[in-house]
């Protein structure tokens, strides 16, 4: 069965001090367009953040998904990244908004890495476990195991 999906590009990938944001973003592509072809993977959409300066502010691509993926039909079976590096700095400020969209499409792919994180494992990637409630789990005290507590 055909998977489908989105790829998202970011421009502040590093693949050397002389790329141009443009030049990372055809790299980009030319890279998931390679391994998507060769693993019967159809991509429905491709997205990128081109254009838009680094300041911590909702990314018009990812709003853009979120607005697709309420309607069944248009929808992809995961989302695409070239690199999960591709997530630091100001994508920190878009985490709810990842997470939105990773919740419906189900999972998110790293080719750079081979990682696919579901939806639990990419919250704890992008808000740490500290910040996770986990379904089922309480948080008790340990009793102390042959010592004794001294005041």
């Amino acid at each position: 069965m055909m998977k489908n999906v989105f790829c998202y590009y970011r421009k502040s990938i590093n693949f050397g001090n002389s790329w141009t944001p443009v030049e990372r973003i055809i790299y980009q592509d030319k890279m998931l367009f390679d391994y998507c072809s060769s693993n019967n993977i159809n991509v429905l959409k491709r997205f990128s953040d081109l254009g838009y300066l680094g300041a911590p502010f909702q990314r018009p691509e990812l709003l853009q998904i979120r607005k697709i993926i309420e309607k069944p039909n248009n929808r992809a079976d995961l989302l695409l990244f070239y690199s999960i590096a591709g997530l630091r700095t100001e994508m920190k400020s878009n985490a709810e908004l990842l997470l939105e969209v990773v919740e419906v499409l189900g999972d998110v792919h790293f080719f750079r890495e081979g990682l696919k994180l579901d939806y639990m494992r990419f919250e704890m990637y992008l808000k740490g476990a500290i910040n996770i409630d986990l379904p089922g789990y309480e948080e008790t005290t340990a009793p102390m195991l042959g010592k004794r507590e001294e005041a």
